[in-house]
């Protein structure tokens, strides 16, 4: 099971984000007695946070060093960021409420997918007897599909049916028997899907090999 996790990677935070960001940790870890003993002292942290916000001021007159060196004093502050960081993440072991105490920005959990909506199949010849072409209908955050086949009249249980997963929305039936009438459905796979066995299906199709 997964669980939250203190974000200590500031790469992607914007200059003018990263020294709020930084206080607001400073401020949240000071005399938090869930972090009793942090991996760099909280002085040294806030003169990082001092030294990159004044430099940050600085590159406001354009000069190629003053820009140099705000990028150095950002470097360092995100290095210290990332060491508290991974300190809280052992500390808190995946404590809510610990995690939450920190001031560190937390990951979030992957949403549950659940069943998804049935898709529109489209079957077509292919290039060759023997042989279908699949089309279905995108589906958002679907994992693959799973394409389900056999010779009209088709069997009552689906796990009696001929199978094919796909990775995208397209692909092949090959081996086919030909000028035989297949029924064709397909499904959206997700991993709640799977797992529980239930599938919306699409409206089957029949469709003569040629």
């Amino acid at each position: 099971m997964k669980t939250q996790k203190a974000i200590i990677s500031f790469v992607k935070t914007r200059d003018h984000e990263l020294a709020d960001a930084a206080q607001a940790i400073t401020n949240k870890m000071t005399n938090n007695l869930n972090f009793g003993n942090p991996t760099i002292s909280l002085s040294d942290l806030q003169a990082a946070i001092d030294a990159y916000s004044n430099a940050l001021i600085q590159t406001q007159s354009g000069s190629k060093a003053d820009t140099a060196t705000k990028n150095a004093y950002r470097l360092t502050l995100e290095n210290d960021l990332s060491r508290l960081g991974a300190y809280v993440n052992l500390m808190a072991d995946g404590d809510l409420l610990k995690l939450q105490s920190s001031g560190f920005p937390l990951s979030k959990l992957p949403e549950p997918i659940g069943i998804l909506e049935a898709p529109v199949l489209t079957m077509h010849y292919g290039e060759n007897p023997g042989e279908m072409g699949i089309e279905i209908s995108p589906i958002p955050k679907a994992s693959g599909y799973i394409v389900l086949y056999a010779p009209v009249p088709a069997p009552v249980d689906n796990n009696e049916w001929f199978n094919k997963t796909l990775s995208s929305s397209k692909g092949t039936l090959t081996h086919l028997k030909s000028e035989t009438k297949y029924v064709y459905k397909a499904a959206a796979i997700s991993a709640e899907a799977n797992k529980m066995d239930i599938y919306n299906f699409s409206t089957p199709v029949e469709k003569i090999v040629p």
